[in-house]
């Protein structure tokens, strides 16, 4: 065993997490325990993504350090679907449960307010205050409490503190009356404040709960059960017991179960859930087909590959969920402010107390702390990037668009040039065998070398080759090794020796011969070509054809309408390169490029100050995605070049590239109103609750009209980050 680390992740849905202080909190408490590698919690779906050595620190370690800083881990998993639904499950109870005490604490506002009317006696006021601050407002002094015990404090001490300070104050004066008193026990603010946090509280739950509908659809739409075939008998099992091999019936109006390879039949699979693409997606044997999309018209068989956590739709779903959790420079500054909101907030008011008690006396004072704290919000702060990137990332998630993490927003938003690749990204990458150039051999001997060299190759001519052979009856023969060179060709050892398949740029650097007419009939052709080499002699050639993808056009027109520049580089010869750049009115390209070259292009640019984005699909890609300012991989294309971009495009359309561009201003755009409206507001609110405009102006306000404010607070933010909804991009 290699000294390598070994880790683990998990999912923690967690219960009392609030605000920003919480999230920074757990942060930095999971973080110091040893053997924690990551520790990042999504303050939306209050759930933690965690990575650790299992030999250093195990699940009750984990959890116990949860409880020790005042939360409750409701789950330990490796599973997103357990987690989710878990998540999902709180949120739901916890919604419900500040509806139930919004509603009390309104109908015990009311009551006290009838005291206008009827008189009641103070005992009676104090009675139906005290149900107000004990029963409907318990969970913020339960709040309090686990924040005490762990020495910390956050959004729940600044309510239990301020509804608190009230209501004893009052309790106080009804014992102790005095006819001095400038102020009166205020029953009703007490009761009030309580109610406009409760409503708050209320909206805010709603609100995220609708911010993560994009993956909790995702979630739900996961079926439940399969058909699996066995002994020529059909059965129906729960899907957690399909095993890759399998052989699964899909009948029409059927959800795929699990991931597999179609072995029989033919149909037409709705597709959107995972790739927001409306279109049906044609299935026959050979044909991928993806858990949660739907069988529309005929019946097929096809036999499980991925299943579990390993379907391509809960690994979108983690992805989601793991970005939506990452931190961008921007939260990473909120949560560093909002871990030393709730002291600083606590220190004004005290000061803001102390210096009313000494000039207008202890009513005053009161007043004054109960309105600082009431008003004062790090929960507007906290939500401001999360729930936007919540709302964001699940729209994108929608449109068949993986955002990786948030960091993401500020690279995509200021993008200034984009280098796309050619074959399979602005061309269909669905190449067909145009002709073939043999040396001395027939069509048939030089078709059926290609089918042997090519025959494990993932690359586009591969592909067409593959096509091209089984049409004509050709049979690929034998091969003892092979090797793909990334932007060059392959090669591969068969009965006949050595075989090579690359471009003539390969073969110049290999020095390997080509005749003069066939060097001529490839540097003349606009059809991209393939060439073949025996044990270093020169066997043939092939020529491709490929046409640019019908959107292409647009794209490039779109891009630079948004001040964006389009570029192109290929390993493909000069001519097909610029016939393929001509058609869709991209004026910049590059030709013969090795990946290398590729990632040295992007290089450039970037020394030159321009933000670059790369869009490609291949293996050869992936050096200049990983480069790239913004690396956006066509998921038609290889998992390596997935991996390495920023942006995953979970469909074959290039329209996905504008709508990743546009849709991250937005979510850039929103992100930066809520901040701003955050800090605008504490910066304007507070000095207004500590009666810092009372002297010259007679302006303070009172605690239940600052609790209303801190409530609307939250919810304009989460409002305005759930406009990305339905915003048009």
């Amino acid at each position: 065993m290699s000294g390598e680390l070994k880790f683990r992740k998990a999912v923690v849905p967690l219960e009392g997490v609030h605000c920003a202080s919480c999230v920074a909190r757990l942060e930095t408490g999971l973080g110091a325990l040893p053997g924690m590698a990551r520790a990042s919690v999504n303050l939306t779906s209050r759930t933690a993504f965690l990575t650790y050595d299992p030999s250093l620190v195990g699940p009750d370690v984990i959890t116990g350090k949860i409880e020790a800083l005042g939360y409750k881990a409701l789950a330990f998993s490796e599973s997103a679907g357990a987690a989710e639904n878990t998540a999902l499950r709180e949120l739901a109870r916890e919604k419900y449960m500040f509806l139930r005490r919004f509603l009390l604490a309104l109908a015990l506002t009311g009551f006290l307010l009838l005291d206008y009317v009827f008189g009641f006696s103070s005992y009676t006021m104090l009675a139906a205050a005290a149900a107000a601050w004990g029963i409907a407002g318990w969970h913020f002094h339960a709040g309090f409490l686990r924040a005490l015990r762990a020495r910390t404090a956050d959004m729940n001490s600044l309510v239990s503190l301020s509804t608190s300070s009230a209501f004893f104050y009052g309790v106080y004066l009804t014992l102790f009356p005095s006819e001095t008193a400038h102020f009166h026990a205020q029953w009703h603010e007490v009761a009030m404040l309580i109610t406009f946090i409760n409503l708050g509280r209320w909206l805010e739950a709603r609100s995220k709960s609708k911010a993560g509908e994009a993956v909790s659809k995702l979630f739900k739409m996961a079926p439940k059960f399969a058909r699996r075939v066995r002994d020529g008998r059909e059965e129906t099992v729960p899907v957690e017991e399909i095993l890759p091999g399998d052989v699964i019936m899909l009948r029409p109006g059927e959800q795929v179960p699990v991931d597999g390879e179609v072995t029989g039949g033919a149909s037409s699979v709705d597709e959107s859930l995972l790739t927001g693409e409306s279109l049906p997606a044609e299935k026959s044997p050979g044909s991928k087909v993806y858990a949660g999309t739907i069988n529309k018209t005929g019946a097929v068989q096809f036999r499980a590959s991925g299943v579990g956590e390993e379907t391509v739709l809960m690994k979108i779903i983690k992805a989601v969920e793991e970005s939506q959790a990452e931190k961008s420079a921007v939260q990473h500054m909120v949560d560093r402010i909002s871990a030393w909101f709730v002291p600083l907030v606590f220190l004004a008011a005290l000061v803001a107390a102390g210096f009313w008690l000494r000039y207008e006396g202890l009513g005053m004072a009161v007043n004054i702390f109960a309105a600082v704290l009431a008003v004062a919000c790090p929960c507007a702060m906290g939500l401001a990037v999360p729930v936007a990137v919540a709302v964001g990332f699940g729209r994108a998630a929608s449109a068949g668009i993986l955002i990786r993490n948030a960091d993401v927003l500020e690279r995509a938003s200021r993008v200034d040039v984009v280098i796309f690749d050619k074959t399979g990204t602005i061309t269909e990458g669905r190449l067909r065998l145009e002709r073939l150039n043999p040396g001395d051999m027939s069509d048939r001997e030089l078709l059926a070398l290609l089918a042997t060299v090519e025959h494990k190759s993932e690359h586009p001519f591969a592909e067409a080759v593959r096509r091209a052979a089984s049409d004509a009856g050709v049979k690929p023969g034998e091969v003892s090794a092979f090797e793909a060179v990334p932007g060059k060709g392959v090669k591969a050892r068969g009965a006949g020796g050595e075989i090579l398949a690359g471009s003539l740029k390969w073969f110049a650097e290999l020095k390997l011969p080509v005749p003069a007419a066939a060097r001529a009939a490839v540097e003349d052709s606009a059809s991209s070509a393939l060439l073949l080499a025996v044990d270093g002699k020169y066997a043939g050639c092939a020529f491709f054809a490929d046409a640019p993808r019908p959107e292409a056009a647009a794209l490039v027109s779109e891009l630079s309408s948004l001040g964006v520049e389009s570029i192109m580089a290929s390993g493909d010869r000069q001519s097909v390169v610029a016939a393929a750049a001509a058609a869709v009115g991209i004026k910049t390209f590059h030709a013969e490029v090795f990946p290398d070259e590729k990632r040295r292009i992007v290089m450039r640019y970037k020394a030159l100050g321009k933000r670059t984005a790369m869009v490609g699909d291949g293996f050869n890609d992936a050096p200049a995605l990983s480069a790239a300012d913004l690396g956006l991989a066509m998921r038609s294309g290889t998992d390596v070049a997935a991996q390495a971009g920023d942006i995953t495009l979970m469909h074959n359309d290039l329209r996905s590239v504008i709508t990743a561009i546009k849709l991250s201003r937005a979510i850039k755009r929103v992100i930066n109103q809520n901040l701003a409206w955050a800090f605008v507001y504490n910066i304007v609110l507070i000095p207004l609750a500590a009666g810092a405009f009372y002297p010259k102006w007679g302006v303070v306000i009172p605690p239940y009209f600052a609790g209303g404010a801190m409530a609307l607070s939250s919810v304009s933010v989460v409002m305005n980050s759930l406009r990305l909804k339905r915003a048009k991009i």
